[in-house]
């Protein structure tokens, strides 16, 4: 069974690893989904968009997109204009690249070099 329909696959995932979707990010929601996953011998998964806000002349950002890119990882890659700058900067982000985590109506940031490290740590999720 796989959760993917919008916002109520990962309500799904809140009510059936009982983490409150306010206080625990996509990434801990998930986290918990596996072990619940193993404890119960069940196959559920959250589907989950990845987007890298990037800029031009940013060091940071051309290492990630070598990596995404090297490695055909699903991760979408956007030049940060106007529109996409103004997004970031209501959501308190003002460091790149930055990396957008989606599950349904719920969005996780991970900016700067953290991004490198994080899609390193976690390749096999973005394949």
């Amino acid at each position: 069974f796989l959760l993917n329909r919008s916002s109520d696959l990962i309500d799904k995932a809140v009510q059936l690893t009982e983490k409150c979707i306010c206080c625990n990010s996509i990434t801990e929601i998930e986290e918990a989904l596996n072990s619940y996953n193993k404890k119960n011998g069940t196959q559920y998964s959250v589907e989950t968009e990845y987007k890298l806000y990037t800029t031009k002349n940013c060091t940071n950002c051309n290492l990630a997109k070598s990596l995404i890119n090297s490695q055909k990882l699903r991760i979408k890659i956007l030049e940060a204009q106007e529109k996409e700058l103004n997004y970031l900067m209501k959501n308190n982000i003002g460091t790149f690249p930055v990396l957008e985590i989606i599950a349904g109506e719920k969005s996780q940031f991970i900016s700067g070099k953290e991004v490198g490290e994080f899609i390193a740590s976690n390749l096999e999720k973005f394949k």
